[in-house]
Formats: structure tokens, C-alpha cells, sequence
């Protein structure tokens, strides 16, 4: 297990909170939405880091299980940028989620 995503995450989650709260507040929508989106997605992308931290190397070889390739050796550095990588991708999930169900979803404004 390594510590580097959680590390990252400590930085990037509230971050991700903040900019999603400072959007919704922007476009007008009550307060409780407010604070529902904002720790949806920053819990998202903290799960998201926190995965990738424990879960580890078996996220590189299922991934290159899937791409059809043997993984005959991986850098750390390789591993790092992966897992930072699997990290991003579920906050960037996380945000466009937040986005289409606040612009489509039930709680659209009209």
C-alpha cells in the first residue's frame, strides 16, 4: 500500500468541494443541494484516491489484464503515476456526474 494518493487527495478532494460548491451557489441552487453535491463529489474523489492507495498494484495488472498486455515488470514511477491516474479519473467522474445531474437531473432549475 502506498500512501503517495492519500497524500495528493488531501489536496485535490477539497479543492474539487470547493470549486463544486462555489458552482452551485453560482447557478442559485438551495443551499441543501449545495452542500449534497459538494460532499458527494468531494467523498467520490477521496474514495476514488483512497482505492487506488489500498488497493495498489492489483488496479495496474487488472488494467493491463484488460489492454490484453503481460505485465512482466512495472517502475514504481509507472505505479505512482497509475494510481494517481485511477485517482483523477474518479474525480473527474465524480465532477461530470455532479454537472449533468445539476444541469438534467430532477433538481434542475426550470
Amino acid at each position: 500500500m502506498t500512501f503517495l494518493p492519500v497524500v495528493v487527495a488531501l489536496f485535490v478532494s477539497p479543492s474539487v468541494t470547493t470549486l463544486v460548491y462555489a458552482d452551485a451557489r453560482r447557478r442559485d441552487l438551495s443551499q441543501r443541494y449545495c452542500t449534497a453535491a459538494a460532499s458527494a463529489v468531494g467523498l467520490a474523489s477521496f474514495g476514488g484516491y483512497l482505492a487506488a492507495s489500498v488497493l495498489g498494484s492489483g488496479l495496474l495488472s487488472a488494467f493491463y489484464r484488460l489492454l490484453d498486455r503481460p505485465v512482466i515488470a512495472v517502475t514504481p514511477l509507472d505505479l505512482l503515476f497509475s494510481l494517481l491516474f485511477f485517482g483523477l479519473a474518479i474525480t473527474a467522474v465524480a465532477v461530470l456526474g455532479y454537472g449533468f445531474a445539476s444541469r438534467y437531473g430532477p433538481l434542475a432549475p426550470s
